[in-house]
């Protein structure tokens, strides 16, 4: 039977930087899905980064209207702004198929921390609402650490983590926080990352990204189908682990 896959980590829209044939429009995106074999994806839009999380939202939550293979990842800026978050930010969710969150708080300038996030990441761990976060674009390891050491509970999956000593971060916080999950687009099959992380705490903790545009969905694809893990294993990464994530988020 053919691997059936969940990319949980691509955006799209055209990014300040010239990337690898970025998708602009949901059809763009859902044939790119479709050469490489990729089933459903969660997608985010590089306006988000590079423009204004506000307008990046809502061009997202415009383009994955009716598409029923496209979830939506929203931006989230410090609730005390009310650019963003509003008290009906969680049932807006819902509506528009948004079904994570990501934040850049070095590139927008703000602090991801229980002072600025208290109640509002408190009810998104309670709701197991995923956060993503790039390594990447605008957080850094004690940006994380920091984050996790304010609110143990957060689902969150780490994206774009580097291959390099990338064990030495990761492992130390899939050890002591049982919501912590690895995205596979920089987990080098090469260097072993994948398998050790696997045999240490299992492939429930893994979840597969492709990177794109910025990186070749064949070369994580490659990853996983090629790693020396087991078949139940694979099936976990490449898509299970993902939809638990989802069908687990409390309305």
């Amino acid at each position: 039977m053919k691997l059936k896959f969940f990319d949980a980590n691509l955006y799209v829209g055209k990014p300040t930087k010239a990337v690898y044939k970025p998708a602009v429009s949901a059809e763009e995106a859902i044939r790119a899905l479709d050469v490489q074999g990729i089933e459903k994806a969660l997608i985010w839009h590089i306006a988000q980064h590079d423009l204004s999380p506000v307008e990046g939202n809502r061009l997202l939550s415009g383009l994955i209207t009716g598409q029923k293979r496209l979830y939506g990842c929203w931006t989230i800026l410090p609730p005390q702004t009310g650019e963003v978050i509003t008290l009906d930010f969680f049932d807006r969710m819902k509506k528009e198929r948004i079904a994570a969150l990501r934040a850049f708080p070095d590139i927008h300038r703000f602090m991801l921390n229980r002072v600025v996030f208290g109640s509002f990441l408190d009810e998104a761990g309670e709701r197991k609402i995923p956060l993503l976060l790039s390594l990447e674009k605008g957080i850094s390891w004690q940006g994380v650490y920091g984050l996790l050491k304010d609110f143990p509970d957060l689902t969150c999956v780490l994206c774009d983590i580097g291959i390099w000593g990338a064990d030495r971060y990761t492992w130390p916080l899939l050890e002591n926080y049982g919501n912590i999950y690895l995205e596979t687009s920089l987990l080098a099959l090469g260097y072993g990352q994948l398998e050790a992380t696997v045999r240490k705490f299992g492939a429930e903790r893994i979840i597969f990204g492709s990177g794109f545009p910025e990186r070749y969905p064949e070369s994580s694809i490659c990853e996983v189908l090629h790693a020396d893990i087991s078949e139940a294993a694979r099936r976990k990464i490449a898509r299970e682990n993902m939809e638990n994530l989802i069908a687990g988020i409390k309305s």
